[in-house]
């Protein structure tokens, strides 16, 4: 066995450096405990030999040694403290954990330096469209037609579709190098979603058709050059340091130019993170967030956190499937729009159902999952439209499609920063599965022949994130304010019942309606938005809308509606009345 030379190392960062003819490693380790360096040959995985670092080598709990004579490219490496062997949690580069459900992997000393040939991308979140997907159920069903399904290089084949329906920036579950084989009573299972423990430098190699950090960069770089942004979902341990969790972060901007985390777990350092120099302009995702503890009375100066708004996803289903007293809820969501923090909308995300799902299941169908169907969230807040699963009746499907438009409505027409969940867009379904973390199979992947088969839903889609984007009285940078502040004769935004200016929400209501005043926000240097007027009726039966006059030389005239044609209502311009029918939302444009 070859002896190499050691050394006392520079302690400058943890984690490993590479030299020539040489390699340092740095770790953060129980001081009580013997620590080694165990070194394994590329080529073959065989144990090379274990180095013990000496206790002179340590600063705190902190151990560094250089080791000389080795090309470092021949080598792998562990760390092993007492009897317990492990991967350096600052690797940056692992191999053997290429295939997906096969964890064998072993530490490189590779430092990654990818180039990028654009640069990164700073959309504000009022013109974000978030859309939420899992890297490997994204284009792993054979009718994605990608050539390396699963991976990177898949999605970034998806990139003209996803610009094609309006998305801007991507949201990836878990995609460093978590541990996906999970044991249970039942034996071992794969995790799909990756709310685990992981490699948190290390892009996931299973996630690669060959070198996982070549191909998350080119993955990135490509998005940047289209003027689409990349953020990531990151899971931590609540025993984890902040400073470490912060370190990952910065690293991933550092070194692949991403554009913003969602940061999940207990116990996180929410001020710590938000705060962070390095942070403060990337977007920056959590369930919770007091704007209060966190920046006092100063506004920031960038807008860098976001909330994800669980209450809208649960107050907004109910609304869709017509219960009592949520007019009060619903209208504060519609224009929830916080100063100093953004407010991330959204109906479906990757727990619960998907949209096709949520109008088609009473209940949740997780038999598959192995737990008798105990797992996963009980609080669907779902409606069958008549038909429990797949229905062969034409009034139901018919139903289930008015209510997906319904609910891309409610979410995209409101004022907060709207996510979508992957494939609801087409109808993707998960067959009444609620809690697919474990179904590594056509479950929870997208089945990309629904893209034909849903066409109409995809259109409806793509042209609402159109006139989201092309309408700034439906993306205002600032919170609206309800009242005539400019004096032109109305006020920016109000609410409606069937008579104009005679809001009524009392607690067996079910419609009301919008209005948007296009004065108060500018779609050129010249040119001021149009006004718009937005009926919403979830109620069982038909209603008549009067809307507020249209401006002088200006007349209402439909601009969407949730129906085919006349399926959702009728504006009457003669006697100014809107018949908007059951379970219909109807859009105006004074033109």
């Amino acid at each position: 066995m070859k002896k190499f030379e050691t050394g006392r190392g520079s302690f400058a960062r943890l984690g490993p450096e590479k030299k020539e003819n040489a390699v340092s490693v740095s770790v953060a380790s129980d001081k009580d405990k013997p620590l080694a360096l165990e070194l394994y040959s590329v080529d073959d995985r065989k144990r090379l030999c274990s180095i013990q670092y000496p206790k002179e080598y340590r600063i705190g709990s902190v151990f560094s040694m250089t080791v000389e004579g080795l090309d470092p490219d021949s080598c792998l490496y562990r760390l092993k403290s007492g009897r317990n062997e492990y991967i350096d949690p600052y690797v940056k580069s692992i191999k053997g954990n290429e295939k997906f459900g096969k964890r064998d992997g072993l530490g490189a000393f590779d430092t990654p330096s990818p180039v990028f040939r654009h640069k990164r991308q700073y959309i504000e979140w009022e013109d974000t469209i978030l859309y939420l997907l899992n890297v490997r159920a994204y284009t792993k069903d054979g009718s994605s037609k990608v050539k390396n399904p699963g991976t990177f290089d898949a999605l970034r084949e998806k990139i003209p579709y996803l610009k094609k329906l309006g998305a801007t920036s991507l949201l990836l579950q878990p995609a460093y190098d978590f541990n996906e084989v999970t044991e249970q009573g039942q034996g071992m299972r794969l995790n799909l979603w990756g709310y685990v423990p992981g490699n948190y430098f290390v892009p996931k190699p299973a996630y690669a058709s060959a070198d996982p950090v070549e191909e998350f960069a080119a993955l990135v770089d490509e998005l940047h050059g289209n003027k689409m942004e990349l953020l990531m979902q990151f899971y931590f341990m609540p025993d984890d340091d902040p400073c470490f969790m912060i370190e990952v972060l910065r690293y991933w901007i550092m070194t692949y130019g991403v554009d913003g985390f969602e940061v999940m777990g207990a116990n996180l350092p929410v001020a710590q993170i938000t705060k962070d120099p390095y942070l403060s302009d990337v977007k920056l995702l959590f369930t919770e967030f007091d704007a209060d503890v966190v920046y006092g009375r100063k506004a920031p100066h960038y807008r860098n956190a976001g909330v994800i708004n669980d209450p809208f996803m649960y107050d907004m289903r109910k609304y869709l499937k017509g219960d009592e007293d949520m007019l009060n809820l619903v209208s504060k969501h519609i224009l929830s729009n916080p100063d100093r923090t953004a407010v991330i909308n959204h109906i479906t995300s990757y727990y619960g159902f998907t949209l096709k799902d949520l109008v088609s299941y009473e209940r949740k169908h997780n038999e598959k999952n192995g737990e008798n169907g105990k797992d996963g969230s009980d609080y669907n807040y779902s409606w069958n439209c008549g038909d429990e699963g797949t229905s062969r009746k034409k009034a139901v499907n018919s139903l289930r499609l008015k209510q997906m438009k319904n609910a891309m409505i409610l979410l995209l027409l409101s004022q907060g920063v709207p996510m979508l969940r992957s494939g609801d867009e087409f109808g993707n379904s998960q067959r009444g599965n609620n809690n697919a973390w474990c179904q590594d199979n056509k479950i929870s992947y997208i089945d990309w022949e629904d893209l034909e088969k849903n066409k109409e839903l995809f259109e409806f889609t793509k042209d609402l994130i159109a006139l989201r984007r092309e309408h700034p009285v439906f993306h205002s940078r600032y919170s609206k304010k309800m009242y005539d502040y400019i004096s032109c004769g109305s006020p920016d935004v109000s609410f409606h019942g069937e008579q104009a200016w005679n809001q009524s929400f009392v607690n067996y209501n079910r419609h009301f309606a919008v209005m948007y005043t296009g004065a108060y926000e500018k779609i050129s240097d010249k040119a001021c938005d149009d006004d718009f007027y937005v009926a919403y009726n979830m109620h069982w039966t038909g209603h008549r809308f009067h809307p507020p006059k249209p401006a002088k030389g200006k007349k209402w005239e439909i601009c969407l509606s949730s129906g085919n044609d006349r399926e959702s209502g009728i504006y009457n311009p003669a006697a100014n009345e809107l018949a908007v029918y059951a379970r219909s939302i109807v859009v105006l444009r004074a033109r």
